[in-house]
């Protein structure tokens, strides 16, 4: 997370965006590695990240501007 936002900043960008998986909303009982590979909200969270949005019960929108 940390290189991707370097290497945003780099390059001249003002935000950062992405849509972790919010895995207190998941209905199963167990989360499988496959359904989290976008990373997780308390991962984007911890990185800076806010919520905007969602475009899924457990999908949030986060963003971080530079």
């Amino acid at each position: 997370m940390g290189a991707a936002v370097v290497f945003a900043q780099h390059h001249g960008a003002r935000a950062i965006e992405g849509h972790p998986v919010d895995v207190e909303a998941l209905t199963a009982a167990r989360v499988s590695g496959s359904a989290v590979f976008t990373g997780t909200m308390a991962m984007f969270a911890a990185a800076g990240f806010v919520e905007v949005g969602r475009t899924f019960p457990s999908r949030p929108g986060m963003h971080r501007p530079l």
